[in-house]
């Protein structure tokens, strides 16, 4: 069950996701920017940033025409959900937090599945964006986007704890407030899974190691490091050369990656070094006190067909063993490899069939309770791989929102809610310790 809190408290992390979404519009890399309507501590908010959310908002709700006055309310909400974001960001200046680039790789890559699924295809992204998937992994506006959302939800994280339990009596006051607007529950199932991974093999990583040390010789040897970065980086950054695109501070990158780029010279290139995420070939662009512009070349040790096969004819073996009777919770504590579920028997709790993928439903609608699925394929934000068989517990229908049998969803929704008061409550009270100057909008409109 989705239950929404519709209130003024929504603005916990409402303000922050519809900014982070603002590159569907203008302003584009490299655009100019009209005028600063607003800073917050050091933080400046820009009227092309009002602008860009005022058009994806309409653009979203398929909203062609709209009076002056309205149009005008709906900056001015935005600018509020502007003021308050960077009011995180101020704070966090203030108690120092930081992010890694292994942190912001991983929010650019989960938002760029995000775009793919939302508008179905690569081509479909570019059509809508104007930005190919590349470009947009590239862009250095974006992957900023991503390093404040994630400043700003650690901030958050610090600031306001998030609490997992709730007294019953929350939960009943929360659902006395909220029961004749919330809508009825949507059909659910219950589900348990059995995950195995794709594990890499050591001659895999002496592969990759060995094709990277070959890059690090045709480096010594004149080739191109933005050339090469282009050609077989598997980072991110390998559409604009291996080039992160800022300075960065000590305490921004993985230790093995910090220890070496820090210690290099202008121009300089390293050896490879190794880390969680891969082998890495660091450029030292332009070192600025304790700063440093660095490019990187990364290559991650490959997954073959034969693994995958392997892992697959497994998972298939426990499969037959459940369908035969044995209990499926015991051979998911005896052999998944996911951390959250395996202690559990493999439960994955009630979950929405609308929350599904077109794919997933599809595997779950084949199913009758009891019955398990055949090994499906999952991939994991961080680049791991496997697959997991899935049982269906039990089906769920639509039905009107129940103290009873929706209290774990309600009780989820009360602790959201909750949190969302002291959210409102923190964000009144920066208010009046963060610097805050900002113009009237009518001066721009």
């Amino acid at each position: 069950m989705k239950i929404k809190v519709i209130a003024a408290a929504f603005l916990m992390l409402g303000a922050c996701a519809l900014s982070a979404n603002a590159q569907f519009g203008p302003p584009k890399d490299g655009a100019k920017l009209d005028a600063v309507v607003g800073i917050v501590g050091k933080h400046p908010i820009y009227k092309s940033s009002i602008d860009a959310q005022t058009q994806l908002y309409l653009l979203q709700r398929g909203v062609m025409t709209t009076s002056a006055d309205t149009l005008q309310r709906l900056r001015k909400q935005i600018l509020d959900g502007e003021i308050d974001q960077k009011l995180w960001l101020a704070k966090a200046d203030d108690d120092s937090i930081t992010v890694t680039e292994a942190e912001v790789d991983e929010v650019l890559d989960q938002r760029i599945r995000a775009y793919v699924a939302h508008f179905g295809s690569e081509a479909a992204v570019k059509q809508a964006t104007g930005q190919s998937v590349a470009e947009l992994k590239a862009s250095p506006t974006i992957r900023e986007q991503a390093r404040e959302s994630l400043i700003t939800q650690k901030e958050q994280e610090k600031s306001l704890p998030r609490s997992q339990t709730i007294s019953r009596q929350d939960v009943k006051e929360f659902f006395a407030i909220y029961k004749d607007s919330l809508p009825p529950v949507g059909e659910a199932v219950e589900l348990a899974t059995i995950v195995k991974l794709v594990k890499v093999l050591p001659d895999q990583k002496g592969r990759s190691r060995a094709f990277a040390k070959s890059l690090v010789d045709s480096l010594h040897h004149g080739a191109d490091f933005a050339d090469l970065a282009k050609r077989y980086s598997q980072h991110s950054t390998a559409a604009s050369g291996g080039d992160l695109g800022s300075f960065f501070s000590r305490g921004t990158f993985l230790a093995e990656f910090e220890a070496v780029a820090f210690n290099l010279k202008p121009g300089e290139v390293s050896d490879v070094v190794e880390t969680d995420q891969g082998f890495h070939i660091i450029k030292l662009i332009e070192r600025r006190g304790e700063e440093i512009h660095v490019a990187q070349i990364l290559i991650k040790p490959t997954i073959n067909s034969a693994d995958e096969s392997a892992i697959r004819d497994s998972l298939n073996l426990i499969r037959e063993r459940a369908t035969k009777g044995e209990d499926f919770a015991g051979l998911a504590r005896e052999y998944s490899d996911d951390p959250e579920t395996k202690p559990f028997g493999g439960s994955l709790g009630r979950s929405h069939i609308e929350d599904f993928a077109s794919e997933q439903r599809g595997v779950v609608d084949s199913l009758k309770e009891g019955e398990i699925s055949k090994p499906i394929h999952i991939a994991y934000p961080d680049g791991r791989s496997g697959f997991q068989i899935v049982k269906l517990i039990r089906k769920v229908p639509t039905h009107a929102v129940s103290l009873t049998e929706d209290y774990r969803e309600l009780e989820a929704a009360a602790i959201q809610w909750k949190q969302t008061q002291e959210a409102v409550k923190w964000l009144a009270k920066a208010r009046s310790t963060v610097f805050i100057d900002i113009h009237d909008l009518s001066n721009y409109y």
